[in-house]
């Protein structure tokens, strides 16, 4: 499969070196006067944008969704020979472009981004391999070289990890839940296989997870056995109601790591089923949440290993799409 752009040299955010200038959550790295084609995946949560300038060189910026006036803006600014819309949001875009835009399928966008960076890394499978991508909820893509299928997926993604993330820590931003996360303890939160065996009882590793949030609603078990007994109950803080000890509460960073730990693992449990019914042997982790998060992606390598597959985080994972939709903008 032969590289149809040319790559930029020194780019910064990931680790590709030769992929482009790129912008994790924000503007673009650098000025973009004119574009040859310009790519666009307009999604739940954020608008991906890949630009591919006059010299060959490839840009990519994230913002906030919708920005339809924004990416129209930047449309009519760099005026672009082709342009590539994908994404919940791409109709809306293409009804007010005033021009011509290909609107390729968001999952073919994906898997022909994803072939791509990862050719382009050194990283590509030989075959076929599924494709993970954890937007605001989450896909999982059959690629075999060109042919893209749908072949399953979860509403767990960044979109339910920051939800709660905003309701049990009042986290407002994904920057702001990963930072909390990354200083977190998942063992004070969920309920591990160590919590309730013995070591030589079960073989299952000793740090795996036996029920998220578990540890919270055996806290309140106690709380309730305490009550019953008339007993204040060891390890509770002082209740107002009926002067029996409550659990205490949970950490912020440990609930913000159980958060992340409740999706990644799903995730990655989904994905090994997937990928073990479609007989193949190498999982491609991508999308925005994965930017800068440590803990999911520190999860899903760990969780795919051992279950026997082998993990790949996709350079760049974010802006496959949009790489995608602007070299399918032909």
């Amino acid at each position: 499969m032969g590289m149809e752009p040319a790559m930029s040299e020194g780019a910064r955010g990931g680790p590709d070196p030769d992929l482009g200038t790129f912008a994790s959550f924000g503007e673009f790295d650098e000025a973009v006067g004119a574009a040859e084609a310009v790519g666009i995946d307009s999604g739940a949560t954020l608008v991906k944008l890949c630009v591919r300038d006059r010299a060959g060189a490839l840009h990519f910026a994230t913002w906030p969704s919708p920005s339809r006036r924004r990416v129209l803006a930047l449309l009519e600014t760099l005026a672009p020979d082709r342009i590539g819309v994908t994404g919940c949001g791409a109709a809306a875009i293409l009804d007010e472009l005033g021009r011509e835009g290909a609107h390729p399928i968001e999952f073919d966008a994906w898997g022909r981004g994803a072939n791509t960076i990862l050719e382009r890394a050194g990283l590509l499978p030989e075959g076929a391999y599924l494709l993970v991508s954890i937007g605001t909820g989450t896909s999982a893509l059959h690629v075999d070289g060109d042919r893209v299928e749908r072949v399953g997926g979860t509403a767990l993604g960044g979109g339910a990890a920051l939800g709660l993330g905003l309701a049990l820590t009042g986290c407002q931003s994904h920057d702001e839940l990963v930072a909390l996360a990354a200083r977190g303890n998942r063992g004070g939160v969920d309920l591990l296989i160590s919590d309730i065996y013995e070591k030589a009882e079960v073989p299952i590793a000793s740090e795996a997870t036996a029920a998220s949030f578990g540890k919270l609603a055996r806290s309140l078990d106690r709380s309730s056995r305490a009550a019953a007994n008339g007993d204040s109950g060891e390890g509770m803080q002082p209740s107002a109601r009926n002067g029996v000890d409550a659990p205490s509460p949970a950490r912020p960073e440990d609930l913000a790591a159980a958060i992340m730990g409740l999706v990644a693992e799903n995730i990655a449990l989904i994905s090994i089923a997937r990928a073990t019914v479609a007989d193949v042997s190498h999982i491609v982790y991508g999308g925005s949440t994965l930017n800068e998060n440590p803990t999911i992606v520190q999860t899903v390598r760990l969780l795919t290993r051992v279950m026997g597959k082998e993990a790949i985080v996709l350079p760049h994972s974010g802006h496959a799409g949009a790489l995608g939709a602007m070299l399918l903008s032909t």
